[in-house]
């Protein structure tokens, strides 16, 4: 359960000081310096000591959330965490949300793949944040249960970074264990997994829980600003909107002689729909996810088209490679979504808002018309900001659920899928009430697991 995993070119600038970045699809995903530090790490026996008189204080029963918050919102006691998934992305949030908070600990990890979560830990603890890490070989846990092992292992949040079908499932497990979230975008695959998430954010927000998600153009500052400007009437009233994200693609991973059937589709998870949703689902999600910010609602019929012209081998699994979406708003406004993975064709990569006095163009953060307005170029990691967000407002004893929007974001990208594969119109709550479930029934590498055929417009059912 992890993502391929990332090229980190290193960069030494004297031998106690190195710095290096990873991108994915010309995406920064972390950025790392190491440096020597003169602060120490806290004593995690400390906070043991005042969760334990904070459960003497409550009589004996169990912390509620505001008295464990109460724990973390003097700053200077370590919050456990542990990750599930060590593949790139996963490595690189450990990394980010460690950077976040000094006081904090990475102290289990989790993983399908006992040699990505090896591959992983010797990253981690060759970045500026190894003194924050402290995963002895009984916290690392391997196999499609680990994660149930990581819960368990003591954690106080846990960080989910695995191919997108488990999320569900193992967000469900954290919440119903009372552990803070960091959860990766999407966060499901299909119509039940997306109610499945929306069920356990509103339980999280019940018990006070953090909710962060990786979506993290929401805390792109220019990004903030632009939509602020939007949202304050600098384009009037929106007529449509338009995205577009042209790229070749990510990297395969070839099938090795003595590898199940499961284990080959695990390990390839991008390229199979009941791992990620398809790529629309799994990468194009910003795009749809900051076009529904803008909007501030979601369509009430979907139609469009797709398939599967450039990337047709085996080692491409069943899923797309283009996809062309209208979403339909009950205002009468449209959003066009176009997305393609084909190599040697041009990239693009736009996101247009169109307006009654004005144009915005997100990606360069400018506004033209009756109210013209520039921002300033990008000076922030966003994969970082978002970690940033959550560790401040959790050392202050507050609470952020990103729940709501993450999940019906995810639904935007599925719902996509939806017509393109059936070739059928759908609503809104017609695909929100799809009973069609993803994934093998039983998890375990040696399953009769289905080899799945490319669905074909108008013989595909919609279920």
């Amino acid at each position: 359960m992890s993502y391929p995993p990332l090229i980190l070119p290193v960069v030494f600038t004297n031998q106690t000081h190195f710095q290096f970045q990873a991108k994915r699809d010309g995406e920064l995903m972390m950025s790392v310096e190491r440096s020597p530090k003169s602060e120490p790490t806290p004593d995690p026996g400390r906070r043991d000591f005042l969760k334990s008189s904070a459960l003497a204080a409550a009589g004996g029963r169990g912390l509620d959330s505001a008295l464990t918050r109460s724990v973390y919102a003097a700053g200077v006691e370590p919050i456990r965490e542990g990750v599930v998934g060590c593949g790139g992305r996963g490595t690189g949030a450990a990394v980010q949300t460690l950077r976040a908070d000094p006081n904090t600990k990475l102290v289990a990890m989790a993983d399908a793949f006992s040699d990505h979560l090896e591959r992983s830990h010797s990253s981690l603890i060759a970045t500026e944040v190894a003194d924050q890490i402290d995963v002895p070989p009984e916290r690392r846990f391997v196999g499609f249960d680990a994660y149930k092992q990581l819960i368990d292992s003591g954690v106080d949040l846990v960080l989910l970074a695995t191919p997108p079908h488990f999320r569900p499932e193992h967000f469900a497990a954290c919440v119903a264990a009372d552990k803070h979230t960091f959860v990766e975008k999407p966060v499901a695959v299909d119509g039940p997994g997306v109610r499945s998430v929306l069920a356990t954010s509103e339980l999280a927000r019940q018990k006070g829980l953090m909710v962060v998600s990786g979506l993290c153009w929401r805390y792109e500052t220019n990004m903030q600003e632009t939509i602020k400007q939007i949202h304050d009437g600098a384009i009037g009233d929106i007529i449509s909107m338009h995205s577009v994200r042209y790229s070749g693609g990510v990297k395969s991973t070839p099938r090795q002689p003595g590898w199940s059937e499961m284990e080959y589709q695990m390990r390839n998870w991008y390229y199979f729909t009941w791992l990620s949703g398809d790529f629309n689902t799994e990468q194009f999600v910003h795009e749809l996810d900051k076009l529904s910010w803008v909007k501030g609602e979601y369509p009430v019929r979907v139609y469009g088209t797709g398939g599967r012209q450039a990337r047709t081998g085996e080692e491409y699994g069943h899923i797309y490679d283009h996809f062309s979406t209208v979403y339909e708003y009950a205002d009468g406004t449209q959003y066009y979504a176009t997305t393609r993975h084909q190599r040697g064709c041009s990239n693009e990569f736009t996101d247009w808002v169109f307006g009654t006095e004005g144009t915005a163009n997100l990606m360069k953060f400018t506004i033209e018309g009756k109210n013209p307005w520039r921002g300033g170029r990008r000076k922030t990691v966003m994969h970082q900001l978002e970690h940033d967000a959550l560790y401040a407002a959790l050392r202050k004893g507050e609470i952020i659920n990103n729940g709501d929007y993450m999940a019906k974001s995810t639904m935007m990208g599925i719902i996509a899928r939806m017509v393109a594969y059936t070739g059928k119109s759908l609503t809104w709550e017609q695909a929100m009430a799809s009973e069609e479930k993803l994934g093998p029934k039983v998890y375990d590498w040696n399953a009769d697991i289905e080899v799945p055929t490319v669905a074909v417009p108008g013989v595909t059912p919609f279920i």
